[in-house]
């Protein structure tokens, strides 16, 4: 089963509480992306906002941050059931693993469209996933890297079982490609959030159908997983 996952990415507590009762209804997993301002040039909402939410679904936390060792336990503490952290501002990635295993909480590390695949050599059979940005990492709304259909490859030839993500710019038609390509998971923002393609009289009856079209998309899909 492929994964599709809505990405919320929000500036206020206002603006993600919106956006998370409009998707809750139609996914088991949500990702809550946290941008410091400084990894990437957008600051979103903190653990506090997180740490006072209440949800029964799974919780993907991406932080794309710099100094991750200092963001990891206030997200810890929110109790996710999975937490993403860019291979690029990991100091000490083998401590990291460790740390947020020791709480029963998955760990996945990210790679920047730019970040070759070969960073995650040395700890890829130390995790439990692999997220592929394939825009820069803090803006919703940019265009698809292509590259990254090799990137799956890449992963999947390192490690055959790693549960692979993609993030970024997915839509119909890319959706579809990506899983033949490896992916088991999904993760959109804009065309679930903020597409105006979809028809629907409010704003959770276009969610709602814009995750039926991409469920649509990928149905039938032969893996390479």
């Amino acid at each position: 089963m492929i994964d599709i996952i809505p990405a919320i990415l929000s500036p206020t507590r206002d603006d993600f509480h919106r956006r998370f009762k409009a998707v809750e209804p139609y996914t088991e997993w949500i990702q809550i992306d946290i941008v410091d301002g400084k990894f990437a040039p957008t600051k979103t909402i903190d653990h506090e906002v997180i740490n006072r939410f209440r949800t029964a679904k799974k919780l993907e936390i991406q932080l794309m941050v710099e100094f991750i060792e200092d963001w990891i336990d206030p997200f810890v503490k929110s109790k996710p059931a999975r937490i993403i952290v860019p291979v690029e501002s990991a100091r000490n990635p083998i401590n990291l693993i460790r740390h947020v295993r020791r709480h029963q909480i998955q760990i996945g590390f990210s790679l920047n469209p730019l970040t070759d695949v070969s960073r995650m050599q040395h700890i890829i059979d130390k995790v439990d996933s692999v997220l592929l940005l394939a825009v820069m990492p803090g803006f919703q709304g940019q265009k698809f890297n292509e590259k990254i259909y090799k990137k799956i490859q890449d992963l999947r030839e390192m490690r055959p079982d790693i549960y692979i993500e993609v993030d970024g710019g997915v839509r119909p038609g890319i959706a579809r490609t990506c899983v033949e390509y490896g992916a088991n998971a999904l993760c959109v923002g804009s065309y679930i959030l903020k597409n105006n393609e979809i028809e629907g009289e409010t704003y959770q009856e276009k969610i709602k159908k814009a995750i039926e079209v991409l469920k649509e998309d990928i149905e039938g899909v032969s893996s390479s997983r």
